[in-house]
């Protein structure tokens, strides 16, 4: 099954490649918007193309799970979005490497990692980092969750308190009733989104959505997320139902003593309210990363690498 899906991934990305190459030609169109085009052999993946990084596969409880691990120092587990991959930050290893310890991997159902055989809920998610981090041999690491996994972060924190140090929540937003997040859930369309029809349509929507999301970012940096988010068609599930059903607010509650940075992206367009939780977190602080959006780690990961280390090197 994994030959099959890693099979499948090489033959869109290279579909993908030829399409952008074929539609990002320097040329100006009267008013419209031209993007700039990457060289092929730029779009690498980070995971699988830098020698820092090291991978591996563990037996998890829903099938084999896939991380990756790199560097040296206090350990740092990142954890992805719904629909992503730990593939989000392995353009900050370079950056960081040196002093700390990072730690990623695949959720069950999302990139390299197994299938699971029924829907999974943030609870799941976040035994699986748990059985990463028991792999490895590592106690208590400093947490990053993006989006979904800042869910899953502040869920481990909440359940599993002796395991998490310090805490880096990013792309969070405010809190909302579930009311307001069970709208929030039918607004964003994800069934109509995740279609395929026969004439390729919904694959070219993704990517205008795409270039909407990152619109620095040349058509090499867009196309791995796009990526990511086309293959998440090809799976069982997708996360974010079960992610947006998670109420945070008893996690929030219990995590109160931790010291927490929350992380977002100026032009994300999915994060509302974040300051809110200023006010129900006393010992968390706030940084805004200017110029990027929905895929910051993607589109500067350096900033958000910068970020992070300066928060995590306070006493």
């Amino acid at each position: 099954m994994r030959h099959l899906v890693c099979g499948l991934s090489i033959a869109f990305l290279v579909a993908a490649c030829t399409s952008v190459s074929a539609h990002t030609e320097p040329n100006v169109v009267e008013g419209q918007e031209v993007l700039q085009s990457s060289p092929a052999h730029e779009v690498l993946l980070k995971t699988t193309s830098n020698p820092r990084i090291g991978q591996g596969y563990i037996d998890g409880a829903e099938g084999q799970i896939h991380f990756w691990d790199a560097g040296q120092g206090a350990p740092v587990l990142l954890i992805h979005q719904a629909s992503s991959s730990s593939e989000e930050f392995a353009g900050m290893v370079n950056a960081l490497a040196d002093e700390y310890r990072l730690v990623s991997f695949d959720w069950p159902g999302h990139g390299m990692s197994d299938d699971p055989l029924r829907e999974l809920g943030v609870d799941d998610f976040t035994d699986a980092a748990l059985a990463v981090l028991d792999h490895l041999s590592i106690e208590t690491a400093h947490v990053l969750g993006n989006h979904g996994g800042a869910l899953v972060a502040m869920n481990m924190a909440w359940k599993h308190p002796d395991r998490v140090e310090r805490l880096v929540l990013s792309g969070t937003s405010g809190v909302k009733d579930m009311e307001a997040v069970q709208d929030f859930s039918d607004d964003l369309g994800l069934d109509e989104m995740n279609r395929i029809d026969r004439a390729g349509q919904s694959l070219s929507d993704a990517w205008d959505r795409y270039t909407r999301y990152m619109p620095q970012s040349v058509p090499g940096d867009i196309l791995i997320p796009y990526m990511n988010n086309i293959m998440v068609r090809l799976r069982p599930y997708d996360a974010h139902y079960e992610v947006l059903r998670f109420d945070r607010r008893p996690a929030l509650d219990a995590i109160k003593d931790k010291r927490i940075l929350l992380m977002q992206a100026e032009n994300d367009p999915f994060v509302t309210d974040q300051e809110m939780l200023l006010d129900i977190l006393p010992n968390a602080e706030r940084v805004v990363l200017e110029d990027v959006g929905l895929f910051n780690f993607y589109e500067a990961p350096q900033n958000a690498a910068e970020a992070m280390a300066e928060f995590l090197s306070k006493p």
